[in-house]
């Protein structure tokens, strides 16, 4: 059995790679690693891996409803609950909609719709709150 160690990065499908480099960039604090514009390619970085995420602009469809195979949210971690409020204010500022929003959490969309989750900490209680999250 192959026994993956975690996750190495995520690959996204995008009509606009500038667009969503801009998004990743501007309102989440990835930092671009390289990027290969005239291919429509874009590698983002959270500083310890060449890339976390990577945009590529193949995308042309609309995006896949809920109820369609695909990625339910990409989630990323903040230090606390005082970066996760600072997130909050500064997604407001910037006119981002807020989709879901706790104490611990919250949802927003990317230009090509993706659902994006911010989040602080995690209790002894993660696999239950993970199953609470799914259901939104």
């Amino acid at each position: 059995m192959v026994k993956a160690e975690k996750l190495g990065h995520l690959v996204l499908a995008v009509r606009d790679c500038v667009r969503s480099r801009d998004f990743y960039t501007r309102h989440l604090g990835l930092k671009i690693s390289s990027e290969k514009l005239e291919r429509g390619q874009v590698f983002l970085t959270l500083g310890d891996e060449h890339h976390v995420l990577a945009l590529f602009q193949r995308a042309t469809a609309e995006p896949p409803t809920p109820e369609q195979p695909g990625i339910v949210h990409i989630a990323f971690s903040l230090n606390d609950a005082d970066d996760l409020q600072a997130a909050r204010k500064e997604l407001n500022e910037a006119g981002i909609p807020i989709e879901a929003d706790d104490t611990r959490a919250l949802y927003i969309r990317d230009p090509d719709n993706n659902r994006v989750m911010l989040f602080c900490g995690r209790s002894e209680n993660a696999a239950a709150e993970m199953t609470t999250a799914a259901r939104h």
